[in-house]
């Protein structure tokens, strides 16, 4: 149906996204900033797992002759920006500056080669942290400085694709889970729960957004596909929300389906929060999940996916 150019795609949810267009019948070409052996562990899993449905080419950074001469000359219809720099992003301490320098690095440009090669769609990715997401209104602030520096990079980039005449998307993720996830709060929950020991929930008072990444990734295939389809340059926004509770029920729900499923006991501590540095509620508005959704063939996956890589010993990490 179209041509689209991806980057961010050895990311879990850019996985995910590549499956669902390439599911939709677009062509995917997936552009990766390193060698095709410079990705280890379950990075690397992702980028062997993308040769299925996704051409790959690598050392392709944004900023580079290869990924410019590849967006002018590959007849490109969408231009899929996810790919994003964010070492460090969970820390208070996060330099806002550096990492918008780092998101915009080449941006300009290579939007410009998309656009002289035929493209007519940018979409890019943001987060429900960012400023005036949330479910809070148009004056919520950002959650954290991360937050704030996607927001920055996204209002450039919307720039950059009105200059360039073309239809512009933005796509609003907030907690995302599933298969050939690392360092979430699943994570941390299978770690314990592998160990004998309950899981513990920090936070359990929050109302977050949890988002199955299947579900999700096809609400990114659905906004691509309404943007294709407008016969003139559009802006829309895409905010696909999933299982939307506290923190604790979250914790629950995932330990109810977990249990029978793994054999193990999934118990659960959770803390008596008393300090809330972020806002008690951050979430997106459009449902994504079917009606009925029942989540039994996610959560078999989800489960078989914890207990694989607590048999290949690969639990160990920090959630």
């Amino acid at each position: 149906m179209a041509r689209i150019l991806l980057t961010g795609a050895s990311s879990f949810t850019g996985l995910w996204i590549a499956e669902a267009l390439a599911r939709a019948g677009h062509e995917v070409v997936a552009t990766l900033t390193r060698g095709e052996g410079d990705y280890p562990g379950l990075r690397g899993e992702r980028v062997a797992r993308l040769a299925a449905s996704t051409a790959r080419v690598f050392d392709a950074p944004l900023d580079s002759d290869l990924f410019r001469d590849l967006a002018r000359t590959g007849r490109f219809d969408l231009f899929a920006h996810h790919g994003a720099d964010i070492p460090g992003y969970r820390s208070p301490d996060y330099d806002v500056a550096a990492g918008v320098a780092r998101n915009l690095a080449g941006a300009e440009g290579a939007v410009k080669a998309a656009a002289s090669g035929g493209c007519r769609v940018l979409v890019s990715t943001a987060t429900v942290f960012e400023p005036g997401e949330g479910g809070e209104g148009p004056e919520a602030p950002a959650v954290s400085p991360y937050g704030l520096s996607k927001g920055l990079t996204g209002q450039a980039l919307a720039d950059f694709a009105e200059g360039a005449g073309l239809s512009f998307g933005r796509f609003v993720i907030a907690n995302p889970f599933g298969v050939l996830e690392e360092g979430r709060m699943g994570w941390s929950l299978f770690q314990a729960w592998f160990r004998g020991e309950p899981g513990r929930v920090l936070t359990p008072a929050y109302v977050r957004d949890n988002q199955p990444v299947p579900d999700l990734a096809g609400a990114y295939a659905g906004l691509a596909g309404r943007l294709l389809a407008a016969p003139a340059p559009v802006r829309l926004d895409a905010r696909p929300s999933g299982l939307v509770g506290t923190q604790g029920d979250f914790a629950r729900r995932l330990a109810a389906e977990a249990g029978p499923r793994l054999g193990l006991a999934c118990d659960l501590v959770l803390n008596d929060q008393v300090d809330f540095p972020e806002p008690r509620v951050r979430v997106n508005d459009e449902p994504c999940l079917p009606p009925g959704w029942t989540g039994e063939a996610f959560f078999d996956a989800y489960a078989d996916y914890y207990a694989r890589l607590a048999t290949e010993g690969r639990l160990g990490g920090p959630a």
